[in-house]
């Protein structure tokens, strides 16, 4: 059983469609586990759709965790993804990941769940929200796959009004609906 939960954006079908879309030249496996979780089955546990992460916690937080989710009522965020980057992760190796423009609909969310488990990491004030394509220690590997993917990259939206909690890694727990209006 996972000591960890993850709590991420759940985007429908029809919007991941253009992240598949983008991926769909990289003919490579690609892997969205950072290191140090389970190394040697990184592709073999890596099951969480692409996703913008809320928040991270200890699964013994689940309950209030989905007693906050469930308690929130908004209208869908839209996301403007405007490049296609790297940065340094844990354990010497780089995150290949779709960057978005500043958006406070977002850092309002988190902070809805940073307010009650204060984590220095998941402070919206500092957090660089991002979908992770590829994680991998070989830098030249990354750098190539985001020139491929930037050689006919164009600005899109995505947007969603669901979040899914996942054990990390493992399954989904649970799918939370933040649109009660619809």
């Amino acid at each position: 059983m996972s000591k960890r939960i993850t709590l991420i954006s759940f985007i429908e079908k029809n919007e991941i469609n253009k992240v598949k879309q983008l991926m769909s030249n990289i003919k490579e496996n690609t892997c969205k586990v950072p290191y140090g979780i389970n190394d040697e089955k990184r592709y073999e546990i890596d099951n969480l759709p692409y996703h913008f992460t809320i928040f991270a916690t200890n699964k013994e937080n689940q309950d209030k965790v989905l007693e906050i989710a469930e308690s929130i009522n908004i209208n869908k965020i839209q996301l403007k993804i405007n490049d296609i980057k790297i940065m340094n992760t844990k354990y010497d190796s780089y995150c290949l990941y779709l960057s978005i423009y500043e958006n406070q609909q977002i850092k309002e969310l988190q902070r809805i769940f940073y307010k009650e488990f204060p984590k220095e990491k998941y402070n919206p004030d500092d957090f660089i929200f991002h979908m992770t394509l590829h994680i991998d220690k070989d830098y030249n590997k990354i750098l190539k796959l985001q020139n491929m993917l930037r050689e006919n990259f164009k600005s899109f939206s995505l947007q969603f009004d669901m979040l899914a909690l996942f054990d990390y890694p493992g399954e989904k727990i649970k799918t939370i609906n933040l649109n009660r209006n619809k």
